[in-house]
Parts: C-alpha cells; sequence; structure tokens
C-alpha cells in the first residue's frame, strides 16, 4: 500500500494533519471540559439557589405572620383572629398553647377536652429554641398532605408565657420542587438534616431516607454535601447525577439539586461529535489537496521512470528527452535524465564505431584465416604427399637395410673365408721359405 513514494507522502501528510487536529481537539475539549465543569457547578448553584431563595421567602412569610399573633394570643379572646390568620394566610389550622396547658384552635375538629399543648413537639421545640421555629414536616391524618408548624414562643419579660401556632400545606413547596428541571432528566428535592425527603417529585418517597432516593447519598451527610466544593456524582436509578445542595435558612432543609450528567455533558460530546466531523472533513479535503499538488510532480517522475523503463528494454530509444521546465526537484531530476542519456548515446555511438573497426578487423582476420586455411589444406597436401614418400623411403630403408644385412653377413664369410686364406697363404708363404731355405743348403 505504502510501497510508492506518492503514498508515503500522502500517508505523511494526512497523518500530520490528523495528528494535529486530534491534538487540538483534545486540547479544546479539555479546556471546554474544565470550563462545563465551572457551568455546571454555576447552573447548579443558581438553580438551587433560585429555589431555596424561593422557599425560605415562604418560609420566612410564613414565620412573620405566625408571630405577628403573639399579641392576639394573649388576648382574651384571640380566636377571631386565628381564624382570619387562617383564612388570609392559607393555614389549615392557626392556635395557640400556653404554660397553664389552656389552648385556643382556630379549628378544634378532632382536639380532645384534654389536650395539653405543653407536651406537644411544637410547644417543647419552640419553648426550647426561644424563636421561631419549623417542625419536621409530617403528613396530616385528615388530607393526606404533607404538612408543616410554623411555631413562635410568646415570650414577656423573658418569661414564657405560650406558644403560637400554625400549620399549613406544604403544596407550593412541593410544587417549588417538582419544578426543579435543569434538562429533561434532571430533578430536585427537599431534604431534612436527618437524611429524610421532605419534598420529592416522587410522593412516594416523601419523608423516606433519602438512601431509598440513593445509596450512596445516603452515606453523605446533607451538611456535607451543601459543603463540597464541587458537585457530588451518584447514581439515581442507574444514572449518573451531579448533586448540589444548599441550605434553606430558617429551616432544617436543604434544597438539593440532582443534574443529569449526560444532559449536562451532551455539550462536550457534540463537541466531539463536530470535531470528528470536521476533523473527516478536513481530512478528506486535506488529501484530496496533498493528492492534486503531488499528482503533477509525480505524473513527471512516472514519465522519468517510463523513459528508464524503455531503455533499459531491449529496444531503449535513445533518442527521447524528458521536458525540463520548472526549477523544482523534479525539473532536476529531468535534466539530469537527459544529460544522461546524451551522455549515454555518445557512449553507444563510441561503442558503435569502434564495433565497425572491430567489424572490419574480424573480417580481415576472417579473410587471412580463409587463406591460411587454403594454405594450411596445401600444406597438409603435401604433408600427406611427404608422408606417404617417408612410407616408401621408409620400405626402401627397410629392404637396403635387410640387403645390407645380408652383404654384411656375406662380408662376414667373406672376411672370414679372407682370414683363412691369409692364413693359407702365410702357411703357403712359410712353407716356401722352408722350401727355400732348405733350397739354399
Amino acid at each position: 500500500m505504502f510501497s510508492s513514494i506518492r503514498a508515503r507522502i500522502l500517508a505523511a501528510c494526512v497523518a500530520i494533519v490528523v495528528f494535529a487536529l486530534v491534538a487540538t481537539t483534545l486540547i479544546n475539549y479539555f479546556i471546554a471540559h474544565s470550563y462545563n465543569d465551572d457551568a455546571i457547578d454555576r447552573n447548579l448553584t443558581s438553580v438551587a439557589s433560585g429555589h431555596v431563595v424561593g422557599i425560605a421567602d415562604w418560609v420566612a412569610t410564613k414565620s412573620r405572620m405566625v408571630a405577628s399573633l403573639q399579641d392576639a394570643a394573649l388576648s382574651p379572646d384571640p380566636l377571631p383572629v386565628f381564624k382570619q390568620m387562617a383564612a388570609a394566610g392559607g393555614f389549615t389550622n392557626v392556635y395557640a398553647g400556653y404554660a397553664d396547658k389552656v389552648f385556643h384552635f382556630s379549628d378544634p375538629t378532632g382536639i380532645p377536652p384534654d389536650y395539653d399543648p405543653t407536651g406537644r413537639p411544637w410547644y417543647r421545640q419552640a419553648a426550647q429554641a426561644g424563636k421561631p421555629v419549623v417542625t419536621p414536616p409530617y403528613v396530616d391524618a385528615g388530607t393526606g398532605n404533607l404538612v408543616v408548624t410554623f411555631a413562635v414562643p410568646i415570650l414577656r419579660d423573658g418569661a414564657l408565657k405560650g406558644v403560637v401556632a400554625a400549620d399549613v400545606a406544604m403544596d407550593s413547596v412541593i410544587a417549588n420542587v417538582k419544578s426543579i428541571h435543569p434538562t429533561p432528566a434532571s430533578f430536585g428535592m427537599l431534604i431534612d438534616s436527618s437524611g429524610h425527603v421532605v419534598a420529592h417529585p416522587d410522593a412516594k418517597l416523601t419523608l423516606k431516607p433519602v438512601a431509598d432516593v440513593s445509596p450512596e447519598l445516603g452515606g453523605i451527610s446533607p451538611a456535607s454535601l451543601a459543603g463540597a466544593s464541587a458537585p457530588v456524582e451518584v447514581q439515581v436509578g442507574g444514572d449518573a447525577k451531579l448533586v448540589r445542595a444548599q441550605p434553606v435558612p430558617g429551616t432544617d432543609w436543604y434544597a438539593v439539586v440532582a443534574l443529569d450528567k449526560s444532559d449536562a455533558t451532551a455539550g462536550m460530546r457534540s463537541l466531539l461529535t463536530a470535531s470528528l466531523i470536521t476533523m473527516i472533513v478536513i481530512v478528506g479535503v486535506a488529501s484530496l489537496i496533498v493528492g492534486a499538488i503531488t499528482a503533477t510532480a509525480f505524473r513527471r517522475l512516472s514519465q522519468v521512470r517510463q523513459a528508464m523503463a524503455e531503455i533499459g528494454s531491449g529496444a531503449g530509444d535513445l533518442t527521447q528527452r524528458l521536458p525540463a521546465e520548472g526549477r523544482d526537484e523534479v525539473a532536476d531530476i529531468a535534466r539530469s535524465f537527459n544529460s544522461f542519456v546524451d551522455k549515454l548515446n555518445d557512449v553507444m555511438r563510441q561503442i558503435r564505431d569502434a564495433s565497425e573497426s572491430v567489424r572490419t578487423a574480424a573480417n580481415e582476420i576472417a579473410a587471412g584465416n580463409v587463406d591460411l586455411s587454403s594454405r594450411t589444406e596445401s600444406a597438409a597436401a603435401s604433408l600427406e604427399e611427404t608422408a606417404a614418400s617417408m612410407e616408401e623411403i621408409t620400405a626402401t630403408v627397410g629392404q637396403s637395410a635387410a640387403a645390407a644385412g645380408q652383404a654384411d653377413e656375406r662380408a662376414a664369410a667373406a672376411s672370414r673365408i679372407a682370414s683363412h686364406g691369409g692364413a693359407v697363404v702365410s702357411e703357403v708363404v712359410a712353407t716356401m721359405a722352408k722350401i727355400e731355405e732348405a733350397s739354399g743348403r
């Protein structure tokens, strides 16, 4: 795949572009992630603060309305004022209990004659606090509504005269809490300092431990949750939620906002998706641009390769030349190629001329070889004749040698005969000498 230089250059350019885009995307992502975390924290704080203000105003208003009844509660007949306050303030019941165990209710329905107000939680809580208090919520047995009691101690000259209180349904508070929806999958709730749910979009969780909402929340105190420096991530129903809590002034309640993490990070996912699409588009465009830029240069390189291939073939054409316009490397290669072909052409011409000389010399040598061959054939014929003559001479010599042998034998015989004849002659001479000597005597 990357056997060609063009493919490697294209791959390298694309890799550089991808690396740069990935690096830029990661840097942007981490920066945006940091700002997004801050934005989430600010958003949660803002949402919680807005609803806390609404709940706190509701609590403060109700507390002031009840506190305004202190003087009326000490009057001989406070019931008309209590009933008027119940109607105007939206209270279900307005009442007062005194240290002497006397009591007055705007609606005394269900109150037994022996009712002792001083033993009731609302009375004891206000008396001990010495200031307006809000009792823990409870479900009204008659209406089934969630009710809370606002109680204010009646102090005169440092002495506790009694406690004036009013019950009010928390419908508006619950509606306020249910309206907390920073995102479709997010929600809000109201919990108390003991970790119980005061208000929740799911009415079944009312007054239940907050652990029923999220086991992780059950292990965190509301005060710690409110004091956290950043949103706390917990699992609610299998989904990750970012939780922020703020205390509600004048109560032991905490407004909790649970922001769905998936919704909160949707912008980050959109950023990554957009970055990925942008990267793909840019890589595609960069590939086309680099491909177009390199196509011309490598087309000229292909011409060089083709020319070299034709030169290297059996019928190489040394007359072809490459266009050498331009000042880039490909033009330099083309000029070098043309120079190489020119020199190669000169060398081939010299080789051709030398070949002609060699061919002429070879022809002359061939002619000399033919003459030499004819002479050699003549010499061979003469040698054959000489050989034949030598054979005849050899035969003659052989015969002469035989005759010489015979002559030698005959000469030896003659020599023997002559020797014998000489001896005979010597004897004859001796005999003649003796005869001559004998004759002399």
